[in-house]
């Protein structure tokens, strides 16, 4: 980081979420305050499904870069938007 103070840069990674007892927007809440109280220093997200918004309600700011996935042998008609996508990882 080149940066004599801070040497070190912790990053929280939410990927995917099911909220069946509380809000999603709750749910997120939640993972934030802990991430805050764990001292990460940013909290990182899909912007997946219904995530955007989640996102809005508790003011995410949009990254500065793009997530790419490489289907082997998959070929789609159409660009999908970010709320038609979802994705399981095995």
């Amino acid at each position: 980081m080149n940066n004599p103070k801070h040497t070190n840069f912790r990053a929280a990674y939410s990927y995917y979420n099911v909220a069946t007892s509380v809000s999603m927007i709750d749910l997120m809440n939640d993972a934030l305050t802990l991430a805050l109280k764990e001292n990460f220093d940013v909290f990182n997200a899909l912007d997946i499904l219904n995530n955007h918004e989640v996102f809005q309600e508790l003011k995410f700011n949009m990254g500065s870069g793009n997530l790419h996935y490489y289907f082997y042998n998959w070929r789609l008609n159409k660009p999908l938007d970010s709320n038609e996508m979802g994705v399981v990882l095995l």
